[in-house]
């Protein structure tokens, strides 16, 4: 378990993510990178936050059902490493042989692992240093964004490359049995608790990685892309207020699809639609209209 140095209430949590807050859903932070930090201080039914010490483990499940897991530093795992439906913040380097997530999981620093499977989860993983994951699979609605430099080796989203080929990835893993079983993720996540096991400790150069703040040329990180007014108005609606999300679809389908010509638009409009229309009963529906975006 991770050391508890204390328990933060939602105020508390609030100020300790303060610092890095020009990073969250600000207007200098990269499109993509709308990391929530109400969401980060509240915890689960504003129980606040836990901030337990960083360190180095065997395996971790970082489990805390009371609120959101703030590691102080940075979390080195020879083995496994999972975060099942927890919220998330590594002040820190994240690195481990495997990473399972179904939940919010932000690191400030740098993300370092062998296999990353990312399961169903809106808000997603966001990483905010470099990402160096050797094969990574996402099932819909994962959303996986990092700031610096992201190098995945091999990449399967069931977005875009359907769910049997996800699924025959994890196959091809060797954690799963049958690329056909509907219920695959349960013996997945185990799969990866016995692959890691037979991996043995880190290398020695990714146990030795500390996290260090990169430096700000002039002082700012790069603006984002720009957004034209039609992306800008699209957000607006989006976030408004009185249409459910079946009506936002509708909408999307019958009045902004041919409005959204311009490459760079519709792929910035992927991003909102995504995040927007996150309800499980759409997703069929939402995915295919994203189709027709790309």
């Amino acid at each position: 378990m991770l050391p508890l140095q204390r328990w933060l209430p939602p105020d508390e949590a609030a100020a300790w993510l303060s610092p890095y807050q020009r990073f969250f859903r600000s207007r200098g932070a990269r499109l993509g990178m709308d990391v929530d930090a109400q969401v980060l201080s509240s915890g689960f039914s504003r129980g606040g936050a836990g901030l337990f010490s960083g360190g180095r483990f065997a395996s971790l499940a970082l489990e805390n059902p009371r609120g959101t897991t703030f590691v102080d530093g940075d979390l080195l795992v020879d083995g496994w490493l999972e975060n099942v439906g927890g919220l998330v913040f590594v002040r820190g380097n994240l690195i481990a042989q495997t990473l399972f997530t179904s939940g919010y999981l932000v690191v400030l620093g740098e993300l370092r692992v062998r296999r990353l499977l990312g399961d169903d989860e809106p808000h997603g993983t966001y990483v905010f240093g470099d990402a160096h994951v050797q094969s990574a699979v996402f099932s819909h609605n994962h959303h996986f964004d990092v700031w610096g430099r992201a190098e995945l080796g091999e990449e399967i989203h069931d977005e875009s490359h359907g769910r049997t080929a996800m699924r025959e990835r994890l196959v091809a893993w060797k954690v799963l049995s049958d690329k056909n079983q509907e219920k695959y993720l349960e013996e997945a996540r185990l799969g990866l608790r016995a692959q890691a096991g037979t991996w043995g400790p880190l290398p020695e150069d990714w146990a030795a990685r500390r996290y260090t703040p990169k430096p700000e040329a002039g002082g700012a990180r790069p603006p984002p892309p720009p957004r034209s007014a039609l992306v800008v108005e699209l957000e607006q609606w989006l976030g408004s207020e009185g249409a459910t999300q079946r009506q936002q679809l509708e909408g999307l389908r019958t009045h902004w699809l041919s409005r959204l010509n311009g490459a760079a638009d519709r792929e910035q409009a992927r991003h909102l639609i995504r995040k927007a229309i996150n309800s499980k009963k759409l997703v069929a529906e939402r995915d295919a209209l994203l189709r027709e975006l790309e």
